[in-house]
C-alpha cells in the first residue's frame, strides 16, 4: 500500500514536471518575444520619426482625410498610419509567407517566438497590396474598391528601395519595371504603367485616377478618383 502510494506520488510529480517546465519555458519565451517585438516595432516608428519629411506626411494624412478613410500604403507604414494618423490601412503586419521569404532571421529562438506569438497579417491582403502597386490603374481600381480605399500614401526613395521586393510578392520581375542607373531609379516602359511608380514619378508619368493633395519631396498623399 505504502509502495503504491509513493509510486503514484512520484508519477504525479514527474507528470507535473513534464507539463510545468515546457509551460514555463513557453511563458518566458512569450514574454521575451513580446518585449523584443515591441522594442523592434517602436524602433521602426522612431526611425520614421527621424526621417526628414516623414512625420509631416503622417500629420498631413490625418489633416487631409476623413476619420473613416482607408489608406493605400505598403504594410510596413501601417502601424504609423494607425498610431499617428489615426486612419485604417489594408494591412499593417507581414504575413507568414512574407516572413518565411524575407523576414526570418538566423536567430532560431526569435523565429520560434515569431511563429508562436507573432502578430501576422493576411497573406491575401499583402498580395493584393503588391498587385495594386504593380498593375496599371484600370486593373488596380477594382482591387482598391474591394477594400474601400480612398487615399494613397507613398514615400521616396523608400518605396523605390522596396519596389523589387513588392514586385516579387506580386509575381513579377522587378528589373523589368525599374532600373538603377548612376544612383538614380528609372522606370522602364513597362514600369511606367505600374501604379506605385506612377505615384512616385507623377511629374512625368501623370497618374489618371489620383489627385495629389500633398508633396514634401519625401511623402506624397493622393485622393483616389474612381471613374
Amino acid at each position: 500500500m505504502k509502495r503504491g502510494f509513493w509510486r503514484t506520488k512520484r508519477f504525479v510529480v514527474i507528470l507535473a514536471t513534464v507539463i510545468l517546465i515546457p509551460t514555463l519555458l513557453l511563458l518566458v519565451l512569450r514574454i521575451d518575444f513580446g518585449i523584443r517585438e515591441r522594442a523592434r516595432e517602436d524602433a521602426v516608428l522612431e526611425y520614421f520619426s527621424k526621417q526628414e519629411g516623414m512625420p509631416e506626411a503622417f500629420a498631413q494624412l490625418k489633416q487631409l482625410t476623413p476619420p473613416d478613410s482607408m489608406i493605400l500604403c505598403w504594410w510596413d507604414y501601417g502601424r504609423a498610419v494607425r498610431e499617428w494618423s489615426h486612419r485604417e490601412v489594408i494591412e499593417a503586419y507581414p504575413s507568414r509567407d512574407i516572413w518565411y521569404t524575407v523576414g526570418s532571421t538566423r536567430n532560431p529562438l526569435r523565429n520560434l517566438g515569431a511563429q508562436l506569438f507573432g502578430t501576422w497579417g493576411s497573406s491575401e491582403r499583402i498580395h493584393d497590396l503588391a498587385r495594386i502597386f504593380m498593375l496599371p490603374e484600370e486593373q488596380s481600381l477594382p482591387i482598391m474598391r474591394k477594400y474601400n480605399v480612398s487615399y494613397a500614401l507613398v514615400f521616396t526613395p523608400d518605396d523605390l528601395q522596396k519596389f523589387h521586393w513588392i514586385a516579387e510578392i506580386a509575381g513579377y520581375n522587378g528589373t523589368e519595371y525599374l532600373i538603377l542607373q548612376d544612383d538614380n531609379y528609372q522606370p522602364t516602359e513597362l514600369g511606367s504603367q505600374a501604379i506605385l511608380l506612377r505615384l512616385i514619378f507623377d511629374d512625368t508619368l501623370h497618374p489618371q485616377h489620383f489627385t495629389k493633395l500633398f508633396d514634401n519631396d519625401k511623402g506624397k498623399i493622393y485622393q483616389i478618383d474612381y471613374p
